[in-house]
């Protein structure tokens, strides 16, 4: 999925042809721009929590082993 790799490139380029339109004749006053980057900007963050959001119930391929220590720290807890 394309937006939770670059979300601020796009955000980027979704300002730009905005601005790009305002300078070739399309009609928005300066309030306007600044709404339109800010709803794209929010909209990508919408996508970018659903995608980076830990679910409560995480699943490992099958075979995966896992073995976690008591200890809290640093190097304490083991991945195999």
């Amino acid at each position: 999925m394309i937006f939770g790799r670059e979300p601020a490139l796009i955000a980027g380029f979704i300002e730009i042809a905005i601005n790009l339109a305002v300078s070739f004749g399309l009609h928005l006053t300066a309030e306007q721009v600044v709404l339109l980057n800010a709803l794209a900007v929010a909209g990508l963050a919408i996508i970018v929590r659903q995608v980076v959001t830990p679910v409560s119930n995480p699943h490992l391929p099958v075979g995966t082993s896992v073995q976690v220590t008591s200890d809290v720290g640093p190097n304490k807890t083991k991945i195999l």
